[in-house]
């Protein structure tokens, strides 16, 4: 895990405007393998044309979790519990169990930007045409635990030691709703105010949820943890575009600008282009 925040923290610092994705150091995969030989690979072998675009760095897409074909709600959970057994999720379960500052204050939104990013890059390390979806609890349909997390409930092992998943979600009234405070909060003009609203909409998701979702300690070991925050960041993205949030960022400063434990400042996380990634 160490050598790959090191990759992150480089690849960031030196292409801030490039397509984020570098192989994992550690454990290499045949995705690195692929990715050393770069865009030229795909100009003499016939190749899926998904994976060419990750060879020439293109932008993929985090889809809707109910758009989501079988394969690809396949591929997802294979991926994710292979980080499981090789320990890659255990310790970022471990890393939010600490204090970074990553709740309560202005940068809830950038720290786990940058968070995502780490489960992403590793999860594409294995599938290179997976990516993050998102669950969009403002969607009348979405409003229940999808049903083909109804069984994805693993154990993780952290350095703190074992998590089991579990779950007790509340009816789809009660998120159905919180959810529709997300219109008016979309309409801020100011980025406090902005961040202040929609973690508390956060907040109640994770109590919705239930279980190991209720605690900071354990949330990140549910796979649907991952898919709330895709969601959290895809509507702060829609923000950040929008007439109310352009040009809006948090004030941060000297050491509450870097998003500890990584040495990534909080203007890289602006552009989500720029990491690679878009939303559909």
């Amino acid at each position: 895990m160490c050598a790959r925040t090191t990759n992150l923290e480089r690849q960031m610092a030196d292409r801030q405007t490039e397509h984020l994705f570098d192989p994992i150091d550690v454990n290499p995969t045949f995705t690195h393998h692929l990715l050393m030989r770069g865009g030229q690979i795909g100009k003499v072998l016939k190749l899926p044309p998904w994976l060419v675009a990750i060879l020439t760095q293109q932008p993929y897409a985090r889809k809707d979790q109910l758009n989501l074909t079988d394969h690809e709600k396949e591929r997802f959970l294979c991926a994710y519990s292979i980080l499981n057994a090789n320990g890659t999720l255990g310790n970022l379960v471990a890393i939010h169990a600490q204090i970074h500052q990553q709740h309560g204050t202005i940068r809830f939104l950038p720290w786990h930007r940058v968070f995502l990013l780490q489960l992403e890059m590793a999860l594409r390390a294995i599938h290179p045409d997976v990516a993050i979806p998102y669950w969009d609890w403002t969607n009348p349909q979405e409003q229940s635990i999808p049903a083909w997390l109804q069984n994805a409930t693993p154990t993780v092992n952290t350095p703190n030691g074992p998590i089991s998943v579990v779950r007790a979600p509340g009816s789809p009234t009660d998120l159905a709703t919180t959810a529709a405070n997300v219109p008016s909060i979309l309409q801020n003009t100011t980025f406090n105010d902005f961040t202040f609203q929609l973690e508390g909409v956060h907040d109640f998701v994770h109590v919705w949820v239930g279980g190991s979702m209720s605690s900071v300690l354990t949330a990140p070991a549910d796979p649907i943890f991952w898919m709330h925050h895709a969601n959290i960041d895809r509507l702060w993205w829609l923000w950040h575009v929008s007439a109310q949030g352009q040009g809006k960022n948090p004030n941060l400063s000297g050491l509450a600008a870097q998003m500890d434990p990584w040495n990534i400042a909080e203007p890289q996380t602006r552009d989500i282009g720029a990491l690679g990634y878009t939303y559909q």
